[in-house]
């Protein structure tokens, strides 16, 4: 192996093809001086501004198998060298690049996230770096503040877009975005002055005056490049600050004035709750006079607020009114005798006639009991129609009489006839 030197590593950066044995070979190189770890990152990110798209995805392969071989390995120096140049560096090469370049690029930053190559806030700088690079070629986006990528964002595929950010947290992501901008040129630029000014100065031998000279002055052009980047990260750490405190004051305003209104909230119901337990106590006062006042009798004093309340009226309880109905015309014997010629048995509930009607009833329909068997023997009982009309009683007896005689024309009619079964004999 060659010795170390700044010229070294740059041709064998430029010499570097996307072969898979260049990659590891010049890894493996630069692994071996790991005690330079800290300036061959400078002069990687050095080329890699000065390379094409293409020679840009090549070197970016090759940080990759620097970064992931070492951590394997258990060498935090280029961990340490490369994470405080990563996230301009991945901005520089995946910036003006072809699309498939870009995906390869993704693809390496997505590795790192799933082997946690970096730290957690280095590696959302990276994404958050990536995706401020593609909102520029798609338009301005609401959503640019924050470490890391959102969910749904155009980094993990999904193409959407972050929440929308307060109007007062604008400066202070410009601000913050700036710091973060520079950090990375102040390192480099700082460690490239701090490397030059050992050389010139940690030397026993010294060159001769002239090469001396030269030296000190190109050590004055890096210094006062390490300058300018310090004081332009000053300044915009200044301003962030001030963003900060203005913030902040603006947080203090608001904070004294909800104090404020709160204090005014609890006096208003300080006062509210006084005025209720005045106003019940007042209606308990009012009730309490009311029964005492009722109590007393509540014969209509001027000390009786409580007015005075009458009975409901009740309706008197009367028994409903007797339906009159016309009496019903007498019926005639004939049907009084059908109706209980039919009848199975007395009926429970008898009709009520007059005693001699019932009689008279009685007698023409009984059975006939002299020898003959052809006449019927009269009731010669006058008391039997005391009492009734006497068209009614002329009425019963032409019934009684034509009762009888058809009566005799039957059993008249039975001697000539032969006898009939006896389930089939009428009853009457």
């Amino acid at each position: 192996m060659s010795s170390y030197t700044d010229e070294t590593v740059r041709s064998k950066l430029s010499a570097l093809n996307d072969s898979q044995d260049a990659i590891v070979a010049v890894a493996q190189w630069i692994m071996f001086h790991r005690r330079q770890a800290k300036r061959s990152a400078e002069l990687w990110l050095e080329r890699l501004k000065e390379s094409s798209s293409h020679r840009k995805l090549m070197l970016v392969y090759l940080a990759n198998e620097i970064v992931q071989q070492s951590k394997a390995r258990n060498k935090p120096e280029f961990g340490n060298a490369f994470t405080p140049i990563v996230v301009e560096s991945i901005g520089v090469a995946y910036d003006g690049c072809k699309p498939d370049v870009q995906e390869k690029i993704k693809r390496v930053v997505q590795v790192w996230r799933e082997r946690n190559i970096f730290k957690s806030e280095t590696q959302a700088e990276i994404e958050q770096r990536i995706e401020t690079i593609e909102r520029k070629g798609s338009g301005p986006s609401k959503s640019v503040f924050g470490g890391g990528l959102k969910l749904g964002s155009g980094f993990l595929g999904g193409g959407g877009k972050g929440p929308d950010v307060p109007l007062e947290f604008v400066p202070l992501m410009k601000t913050h975005k700036e710091i973060r901008d520079k950090a990375s040129s102040v390192t480099i630029a700082t460690g490239t002055a701090n490397t030059e000014y050992q050389k010139q100065f940690d030397t026993e031998h010294l060159p001769a005056p002239p090469v001396y000279a030269a030296r000190l002055s190109a050590l004055l052009k890096t210094l006062d490049t390490a300058d300018s980047a310090i004081k332009g990260a000053i300044e915009a750490r200044k301003a962030h600050i001030r963003n900060i405190e203005r913030l902040l004051e603006q947080s203090k305003t608001a904070l004294a004035k909800d104090e404020q209104t709160a204090a005014e909230l609890q006096k208003k119901k300080e006062k509210t709750e006084s005025t209720k337990e005045s106003v019940e106590n007042l209606i308990m006062k009012d009730l309490e006079e009311s029964n005492g006042n009722g109590n007393g009798g509540g014969d209509g004093t001027p000390g009786d607020k409580t007015p005075d309340l009458k009975s409901p009226e009740i309706e008197a309880l009367t028994p409903p009114a007797q339906i009159l109905h016309e009496p019903e015309p007498p019926t005639p014997a004939s049907e009084l005798h059908h109706r209980h010629s039919i009848a199975p048995a007395a009926p429970p509930y008898p009709p009520d006639f007059h005693a001699g009607a019932s009689e008279l009833l009685a007698s023409l329909s009984a059975p006939l009991h002299n020898a003959g068997g052809l006449k019927r023997t009269q009731v010669e009982d006058t008391n039997m129609f005391e009492g009734i009309d006497e068209d009614l009683v002329n009425m019963f007896k032409n019934e009684g009489v034509q009762q009888q005689q058809q009566q005799q024309q039957q059993q008249k009619r039975q001697k000539f006839e032969p006898e009939e079964n006896d389930d089939d004999e009428y009853v009457p």
